[in-house]
């Protein structure tokens, strides 16, 4: 049988945030973050927003969350040109903000909660940027008229599910996801119809569930279903990595206003596992529990004594980005698979966990008890109209019974929950999702 103990995933987090903290660089008194090049005292970025979120979402403590939000405001371009106001430039970029920095940047403030925290960026002109910068045929390049490319379209759907996921551009980068899968396997590859991979796929699958159209659409639903079936059969939860997508390059160009071109280029690390894990604790139906918890098990086997993983590039750099993707996929795991720490999570079928904390043995009653529990919260959460209806016809049934009230009254009280019921109805179907 499977299992998860979740305090060996504490302590891999752990180590993990020990080292963001060594290596945390201050630009002045109020100002800092971190560079993906950890050794390097100039921050960027992108790597300063994973850096912040790796605590936050964990829920440990770090004193330097708002001089991490003041360098990315401090970071974000103000410019009078739709295209470049609201963005982030990497520190490779020219000042040209690009997609890699600003759908991560602007995904994570409201993943984390940050977005309003008045020391902090504007993420309301990040989403303007992102908006601003879709390709014509849907995708994301870099920046508007750079090549699209599927990894940076699903990086984009993921920010914009999260800013918000009823605008029109976010169906039009899924239908483009959709349409650029390989013919043959119905997964996806490093660009439009090319060979799939465990790390494109993955993440694909992941930006589609997380932008939630899958509920209202038929086309999204079917390719969130195809990408997974085809994950399932090529995913080897032993392996941190995919050797036909370990790294990603590409060379992005732009033209100054006085005619000079700009080249530059752009790697992205990918590491599988992790992108698979966040994937697979998103599935809508049918989780393969077992695979979650030997996958959990690679990622706190391989760790490194320092707290960083294995380089996808086999490069010995001390880098955020081997640290970022399992920290945000830990995160996943034990946001998404109802668990408590210090407790270990044994897989029983493919739909049902155990949770025994350290030391302790509990009952099967025990365990009802907590699903009863959690399953009778979600129902009042999108419910609670019915609920005081029927709780209204209880009481107002006894006393009725009892010739404290009369029927008319009864009745005449009913009209309020029996109105509320309605307008929940109503919304209910006016966004399925929710």
């Amino acid at each position: 049988m499977e299992r998860i103990d979740l305090k060996n995933v504490d302590d891999c987090v752990d180590r993990a945030l020990n080292l963001l903290r060594r290596t945390y660089r201050s630009t002045s008194q109020d100002v800092g973050g971190w560079y993906h090049n950890l050794d390097s005292a100039a921050p960027g970025p992108s790597a300063t927003s994973v850096g912040m979120a790796s605590f936050l979402l964990h829920g440990r403590p770090f004193d330097q969350i708002n001089h991490c939000l003041a360098f990315l405001r401090e970071r974000q371009i103000q410019s009078a040109d739709s295209l470049i106001d609201g963005g982030w430039a990497v520190n490779t970029s020219f000042g040209q903000p690009v997609s890699e920095a600003t759908a991560l940047v602007a995904r994570l403030l409201s993943v984390t909660h940050t977005s309003l925290t008045p020391v902090g960026p504007d993420a309301g002109r990040a989403y303007r940027w992102l908006i601003n910068n879709q390709n014509d045929d849907g995708g994301w390049g870099s920046f508007k008229g750079q090549e699209s490319r599927v990894w940076l379209t699903a990086m984009v759907i993921r920010a914009l599910a999260e800013l918000d996921p009823y605008c029109l551009a976010l169906r039009r980068g899924t239908e483009w996801l959709t349409k650029h899968r390989d013919p043959e396997s119905r997964a996806w590859g490093e660009r439009p119809s090319q060979p799939p991979t465990v790390t494109h796929t993955a993440y694909v699958v992941t930006a589609l569930v997380d932008s939630r159209l899958g509920l209202r659409e038929q086309a999204t639903a079917e390719a969130i279903t195809a990408g997974f079936d085809w994950l399932h059969a090529n995913l080897d939860p032993r392996a941190l990595h995919d050797d036909r997508a370990r790294t990603e390059s590409y060379n992005v160009t732009k033209e100054t206003s006085d005619g000079v071109i700009l080249t530059w280029q752009t790697t992205v690390w990918h590491h599988a596992l992790p992108f698979a894990l966040g994937a697979l604790v998103r599935q809508p139906q049918g989780r393969d529990i077992e695979r979650i918890c030997r996958a959990v098990q690679t990622v706190v086997d391989t760790q490194l004594p320092d707290g960083r993983w294995p380089s996808a590039d086999s490069a010995a750099a001390l880098s955020v980005w081997t640290i970022w993707p399992f920290l945000e996929a830990l995160s996943d795991v034990r946001s998404r698979l109802w668990s408590d720490a210090g407790y270990s999570v044994l897989a029983l079928t493919d739909d049902a966990l155990v949770l025994r904390q350290a030391g302790q043995r509990r009952s099967l009653g025990w365990l009802f008890w907590r699903v009863f529990r959690a399953g009778s919260q979600r129902w009042l959460a999108k419910r609670w109209a019915t609920a005081i209806l029927l709780l209204m016809i209880v009481i107002g049934g006894l006393l009725v019974l009892l010739d404290r009230l009369g029927w008319q009254e009864f009745a005449l009280g009913l009209l309020f929950p029996v109105a509320l019921v309605v307008v929940q109805v109503a919304m209910s179907r006016s966004f399925p999702g929710e």
